[in-house]
């Protein structure tokens, strides 16, 4: 059964009012961030009862990370071809996949949560799975949609707030697990019983709200974006090698990787890197960090808008999380109040990199689908992911110090990057509004002088004619 059109698949078929638009955009963003919230929340949702659940599968913790870390995997092999996929299906198509798909593994899971030992396990790995597959139509939306929906002067809170919402469901995992799921299978069933709900709704949203492109385009770079034609699949791969030869994308791809793969160990490892505390303490110790992170995100956005000092802004967000990342490495000896200074500052960092990545490289690659370079920069992301939770994993075994350090040299080499080496401020799609912008008031300045001088001129004709006409009297 194919999936039912946009309702208004051409965009100029008709323009209504500013007004009009204001709700039908944060009903957008709205349906998206809720099913990005629920795909992030499935991600995490084991990480904070690694123990409970390993005595509940019988199996040794290292089985219960692979269900977080079969998303990333997932990522790295299908994210560039989705990619191209979700290109040829515009927004609406692709986020109703995103969808369905995520709701349908988080049931999976759901009817499986009463399961126990190995037959338990394999339940919520396909589920799992399932969910990880959803992702793939959803990761990389948030540039995409706040070019789309949202004008210059909000753009960047837009994408903001799609990565808020992502990292909101980091939080309600790390956070709202541990201290609502104190048993299995009950409170475990009921939990997963949740997301469920939550992922079919925020399908619902998106069949209802979700057009491929908004009735009437709210800046020049969603023009664009809309009259642009879908490219055949051998031009897209040209176009993606075009891209990666970018010095400054590639090396600042390679940064966002670093950063965001060290929040995905820190949250996949957390209970571990702190095995002295308990399990409550832990979960609002995860809690806080990605609250923070809401905070970071919601304030960089707002920075960007503003100046649109996009390298800036970046390079000194990776300085100030490699800075409490070395901090954090003192956290089994730090007091209380001191450890969730500096995860809340570390959160605050580290989740305001990302959205500002995303914009970065936008800008560097304008006018190239958002989507697609949203896509190149979580491959990215999620790659390093893997690369440093193996790692990560290899090093727990012998001190937890050693995984720390690990997080602490990868936010060395991203910070070395970006402050020695890119060095690109060519702000290509924020140059060419400008350029709209300074063509349509030379316009409208010329028309305002062509009609004083005309109006000028017919008082010129007019008084000329009134002395003709004193003239024939005398």
């Amino acid at each position: 059964m194919s999936l039912p059109p946009s309702p208004n698949p051409n965009p100029s078929s008709f323009l209504p009012s500013l007004p009009s638009l204001l709700p039908l955009r944060y009903l957008v963003l709205l349906s998206f961030s809720l099913l990005t919230l629920t795909s992030s929340w499935l991600w995490i949702t084991f990480s904070p009862l690694t123990s409970l659940l390993s005595h509940h599968y019988s199996l040794p913790p290292s089985s219960i990370n692979q269900l977080s870390t079969v998303f990333m995997f997932t990522y790295v092999l299908g994210g560039l071809p989705s990619i191209y996929i979700c290109e040829r299906l515009r927004l609406r198509r692709s986020l109703l996949i995103g969808g369905g798909l995520t709701t349908l593994g988080a049931g999976v899971r759901f009817f499986g949560a009463a399961e126990e030992g190995v037959k338990g396990f394999v339940y919520a790995y396909i589920g799992s799975f399932i969910a990880a597959v959803g992702q793939l139509f959803t990761l990389s939306v948030p540039p995409l949609l706040s070019t789309l929906y949202f004008p210059p002067s909000s753009r960047s809170l837009a994408t903001s707030i799609g990565v808020l919402a992502n990292q909101s469901g980091t939080a309600l995992g790390l956070g709202l697990t541990g201290l609502y799921v104190q048993n299995c299978p009950k409170d475990f069933k009921n939990y997963l019983g949740l997301q469920t709900v939550t992922g079919l709704t925020s399908f619902i949203l998106i069949y209802i709200y979700v057009l491929d492109n908004p009735p009437q385009p709210p800046s020049l770079a969603a023009t664009s974006r809309i009259s642009i034609p879908i490219s055949p699949f051998p031009t897209y791969v040209s176009e993606i090698k075009k891209i990666l030869k970018l010095k400054s994308l590639l090396l600042s791809t390679i940064s966002y990787g670093i950063s965001t793969g060290v929040f995905y160990t820190l949250a996949t490892f957390l209970e571990q890197l702190l095995p002295s505390y308990s399990d409550n303490l832990i979960s609002e110790l995860g809690l806080t960090i990605v609250i923070t992170g809401l905070v970071g995100s919601i304030t960089s956005g707002i920075i960007l808008d503003k100046y649109r000092m996009y390298l800036d802004v970046l390079r000194y967000l990776y300085l100030a999380s490699f800075i409490f990342t070395v901090l954090w490495m003192g956290s089994n000896v730090w007091p209380i109040w001191a450890l969730f200074g500096v995860a809340g500052m570390m959160g605050f960092m580290l989740t305001g990199t990302i959205c500002t990545g995303f914009e970065y490289a936008v800008e560097l690659t304008f006018p190239v689908n958002e989507g697609t370079v949203g896509g190149i920069l979580n491959v990215s992301a999620q790659a390093f992911g893997c690369i440093l939770i193996w790692i990560g994993e290899a090093l727990l075994t012998v001190s937890v110090d050693w995984c720390n350090g690990l997080m602490v040299l990868s936010l060395g080499c991203a910070c070395f990057i970006m402050f020695f080496v890119v060095d690109d401020r060519d702000y290509k799609r924020e140059a060419k509004e400008k350029g709209a912008e300074n063509d349509e008031s030379r316009l409208l300045r010329n028309r305002t002088e062509s009609a004083n001088s005309n109006h000028g001129e017919e008082e010129e004709e007019e008084e000329n004619h009134h002395v003709d006409k004193e003239a024939s009297v005398v």
